[in-house]
């Protein structure tokens, strides 16, 4: 029997444990045998975050009432998400009904959104008072479970005011369902009330906020005027340029842009008015921090959250009125200095951009000197020229026009937020 040779079998055990090793390792990295992991399935360093929240668990929907019910506007209030400045108020729609609480859509793209566990058809009861500027009809979006329906009719003749059902779904499967009704119409056409909803199940959590919350302060441009004209209104149509059917402010530039960058909104708006003077018998410096002047809602306006960026398109009436003789440009100057002030008093934190150009652009050196004299960029104030387009209704920019800038607008608005 020969000797051992140590040496050999030292040898030839390593290599079998080297061997082992790789063979172990290879299998940890293809999943079980699936093949190498490649370079892009192997996760990269990151900055530490915070642990994933707990999933919940989905609800049976088999444990929810599916009775009939309506819910009046006070409830409703707390399940709904608002888009501008929409809070709960009394109003009175007849004497013979009286008094009653009902959540105003107001504002340009004033909306609510809600979600419920339902089935069948929900509807909610709305009664809205035109001013007749526009004519008698007024307008809303409706979407289900994030599909446009079409428009609605939410009124009738003033004279014959009354509750109308708007339909928000009909034939739902049994399930969770999320529901949103948007004003088209600007504020001083009349006025629109949610009074309640009514549904065969119940009411779910408010949906959640967006990160980003933008305010968008503007004229007839802002609220959509004409920009249906001439072909692109649905339904019935008419020879007066300025009507109701011709004026979606739900697709205008602002709420465009702002829905783009997927962020809440709130767009304070009318046409005709001017920082210091316009079309209309009052200002915005005078009115920006009532509710909604235009609704007569004169309260305070308590700026309950604060913008992210502020975006103003005003001043195309104000420098009609310089150039007539009517006002002077000094006046008008020291009208944009002291609205920048109070807007930026009222959103310490915001960025402030100003938008011009969509109808006029002669004004813009008197709103470039004074966000120069603000400070700029360093100090959170900025400029934006948006494109000229007069082929809507009255020489204002029409659906194609708001379109377009509404991308050039979604652009900077994620420059400045940063995303």
């Amino acid at each position: 029997m020969k000797g051992f040779d140590f040496k050999k079998i030292i040898l030839r055990s390593a290599a079998l444990i080297l061997a082992a090793v790789i063979i172990l390792c290879a299998c940890a990295c293809d999943g079980g045998g699936k093949g190498p992991a490649k370079p892009t399935d192997v996760p990269q360093p990151t900055e530490p975050t915070e642990a994933p929240a707990t999933e919940e668990p989905t609800p049976d929907i088999n444990s929810f009432d599916y009775t009939e019910k309506t819910i009046d506007a006070d409830t409703l209030f707390d399940f709904c998400k608002t888009q501008g400045r929409t809070v709960k108020t009394l109003y009175t729609a007849k004497k013979s009904i009286g008094e009653r609480m009902a959540i105003p859509l107001d504002y340009t793209a004033a909306s609510i959104e809600f979600r419920a566990y339902c089935e069948g058809t929900v509807t909610a009861s709305v009664f809205a008072r035109s001013t007749q500027i526009g004519g008698s009809k007024l307008y809303v979006s409706v979407y289900c479970d994030g599909v446009l329906l079409g428009e609605h009719r939410a009124d009738r003749v003033v004279k014959t005011a009354k509750d109308v059902d708007v339909v928000l779904g009909e034939n739902l499967e049994r399930g969770l369902h999320t529901f949103l009704i948007e004003r088209q119409t600007e504020a001083e056409r009349g006025t629109i009330y949610i009074n309640s909803i009514t549904l065969k199940g119940e009411l779910t959590a408010r949906p959640a906020d967006s990160k980003y919350f933008i305010e968008v302060i503007g004229d007839s441009i802002t609220t959509g005027y004409g920009n249906l004209w001439p072909d692109n209104a649905d339904g019935e149509k008419s020879a007066n340029v300025a009507g109701n059917e011709y004026v979606d402010g739900t697709k205008s530039y602002a709420v465009l842009a702002a829905k783009a960058v997927g962020a809440d909104y709130s767009i304070v708006a009318q046409q005709g008015i001017g920082i210091v003077i316009g079309w209309q018998p009052h200002i915005m410096l005078d009115t920006y921090t009532e509710t909604c002047y235009q609704c007569d809602r004169h309260e305070a306006w308590t700026f309950p959250r604060k913008a992210d960026v502020v975006v103003i398109n005003l001043g195309t009436n104000d420098i009609h009125f310089c150039n007539s003789g009517a006002c002077k440009i000094s006046k008008l100057e020291k009208g944009v200095r002291d609205f920048l002030k109070l807007v930026r008093e009222k959103n310490p934190d915001a960025k402030i951009l100003w938008a011009y150009g969509m109808m006029d652009t002669s004004f813009f050196p008197y709103i470039e000197a004074a966000v120069e004299e603000f400070g700029g960029a360093e100090k959170g104030f900025y400029t934006l020229k948006l494109s000229p387009n007069g082929a809507g209704g009255n020489g204002h920019p029409n659906l194609k026009a708001h379109e377009d800038n509404a991308v050039t607008l979604a652009n900077k608005l994620r420059e400045l937020l940063g995303i």
